[in-house]
C-alpha cells in the first residue's frame, strides 16, 4: 500500500509535467524515423527498421529512465520530498514507487515507438510470447537505470549537474553497443568495450525476439541474469543513498 500511494503521488507529478515524457521521446523517435528513411529500399540490409528497433527502444529507456531522478529536485523545492522522508514509509517502498513510475512513463514511449515501427512493416517474429519477453527485459532495464538515476539525484547538487552527467553517459553507452551495427561487423579493437557493455546483451536479446524464428533461451537467460544482478545492485545503492541523504 505504501508503494502504491507513493507511486500515485509520483505519477501525478509526472502527468502534471508531461514535458518529462515528451522531451525524452523526441530523440529516439527522430533516430527511428531518420535511419529507417536512410536505409529504406536497401534490400541488402533487409528490414533495417526491425534491426535498429531494439537499439531505439533501449535509447528510449536510457533517456526516459535515466532522467527520472530529476523529479527529486522539484520535490525538494516544493517540500514534499522531506514530508515523504519523515513519514513512516519504508525506504525500499520509496525506491519501488520511483521504479514503477519510471516504468509507466517509459512504456508509454515504448508503445509509441513500437506502434510507429509496426506502421513501417516491422513484425515480431516470436509472436505474443516474444513481445511479453521483450517487455520483461525492458522492465528490468528500466528498474536498473531508474534506480541508478534516483541514487545520482541524491548525490548531485542540482538539476544542471544531474542532466549534464546523464547526457554525458547515455549516448556513449548507446554507441558502444550493437545498436546500429552487428557485432561481427565491428572493428576488432572496438568489440571488447561493446561486449562488456551490458546493454549490448539487452539489444541482442531484443533483436533475437524481434527477428529470429526460434527463441535462444540460453541467450535470454544470460541477459536476464545480468539484468537481475544489476537491478539488485542498483536497488541497494539507491536505498543506501536515500538513507544517507536523510541523516
Amino acid at each position: 500500500m505504501q508503494t502504491f500511494n507513493l507511486f500515485r503521488r509520483s505519477i501525478k507529478w509526472r502527468f502534471q509535467n508531461p514535458v518529462t515524457i515528451i522531451m525524452t521521446l523526441i530523440q529516439p523517435l527522430i533516430w527511428l524515423l531518420l535511419f529507417s528513411t536512410i536505409f529504406r529500399g536497401n534490400e541488402t540490409e533487409g528490414n533495417y527498421t526491425a534491426f535498429i528497433l531494439p537499439g531505439i527502444l533501449l535509447m528510449g529507456v536510457l533517456f526516459s529512465s535515466g532522467i527520472s531522478g530529476i523529479a527529486n529536485y522539484s520535490l525538494k523545492t516544493g517540500g514534499s520530498y522531506y514530508r515523504i522522508m519523515i513519514s513512516p514509509a519504508k525506504r525500499s517502498s520509496i525506491i519501488l514507487a520511483h521504479i514503477i513510475d519510471a516504468a509507466v512513463s517509459t512504456f508509454i514511449q515504448i508503445m509509441i515507438l513500437m506502434g510507429i515501427s509496426f506502421l513501417m512493416s516491422v513484425r515480431i517474429t516470436s509472436g505474443v510470447s516474444g513481445m511479453l519477453l521483450m517487455a520483461m527485459l525492458l522492465f528490468l532495464t528500466v528498474a536498473f537505470v531508474s534506480a541508478i538515476s534516483y541514487a545520482l539525484s541524491l548525490k548531485l547538487p542540482d538539476e544542471n549537474s544531474f542532466i549534464a552527467l546523464v547526457n554525458t553517459v547515455t549516448l556513449p553507452l548507446f554507441f558502444v553497443s550493437s545498436a546500429l551495427i552487428p557485432y561481427d561487423q565491428l572493428p576488432s579493437g572496438f568489440r571488447i568495450p561493446v561486449i562488456i557493455n551490458p546493454f549490448t546483451h539487452v539489444i541482442n536479446s531484443l533483436r533475437m525476439l524481434v527477428s529470429a524464428d526460434l527463441i535462444d533461451w540460453m541467450q535470454l537467460l544470460f541477459t536476464t541474469g545480468i539484468l537481475f544482478i544489476l537491478c539488485i545492485a542498483s536497488f541497494v545503492l539507491a536505498v543506501h543513498a536515500l538513507k544517507k541523504d536523510i541523516q
